[in-house]
């Protein structure tokens, strides 16, 4: 990750001492979490995540290079997305710094396209732990909790369009990197024998993908 953030400042500073255009301006948008991956079958098939619903807020910069087309954004967005697992859900908190690095053509002065890439760093700023009951055993209640990461990383890959030079308007498809979080025992002795274990013990961990539909204004 180090490695990451060294080359993301090396870019910047590029753009900066090249006399690169700066330009402020404001990001907003809904993302659409798709359903969570589990590392174990056995723990997917039992939990059967789902889609759920987000949005997200916050200032953004663009450095533009003086190379035709190419510049660089980012952007510091609280937000806040729901995980749905199946028996219970979590409305999750966030803090989203994303760099893309974005190549745009214009098609005159009206409308130009752009397509854009590069990495995310997400820190989970609220609750992280919610718990789930499995009521598929016949014979016993078994509880497991789920406990979001503390901070993961991912990639961006999105395409859109800008208009009048100030709205953009695209979408994005986020895909993690690492765990987004784990799913954990709290009673051993009821859980599936396919996955059974220790209390505290990871089941699996889990990972969420999602789409993004985003909007900014650039002053």
């Amino acid at each position: 990750m180090k490695r990451i953030f060294t080359l993301i400042t090396a870019i910047v500073a590029l753009a900066t001492t090249a006399s690169a255009q700066f330009r402020f301006g404001v990001e907003a948008g809904m993302d659409i979490n798709l359903p969570s991956s589990f590392s174990k079958s056995a723990a997917e098939d039992m939990i059967n995540p789902d889609n759920s619903l987000g949005w997200f807020i916050g200032p953004k910069v663009h450095f533009k290079v003086p190379i035709v087309g190419l510049g660089v954004d980012a952007a510091v967005l609280f937000n806040q997305k729901k995980n749905d697992m199946g028996e219970s859900s979590k409305t999750l908190q966030y803090i989203n710094i994303p760099i893309n690095a974005r190549y745009q053509i214009g098609m005159g002065k009206l409308v130009a396209l752009y397509i854009a890439a590069g990495p995310q760093w997400s820190v989970n700023i609220g609750d992280r732990e919610w718990g789930w009951s499995d009521i598929s055993q016949a014979s016993s209640l078994s509880t497991q909790y789920f406990k979001a990461a503390k901070s993961n990383l991912s990639i961006n890959l999105g395409a859109g369009v800008v208009v009048l030079s100030h709205l953009n308007v695209g979408f994005t498809y986020n895909i993690p990197l690492t765990k987004s979080g784990e799913a954990l025992y709290t009673d051993p002795t009821a859980s599936p024998t396919s996955i059974i274990g220790t209390a505290g013990d990871v089941i699996s961990n889990f990972r969420s993908n999602s789409w993004q539909i985003r909007a900014s204004w650039m002053f």
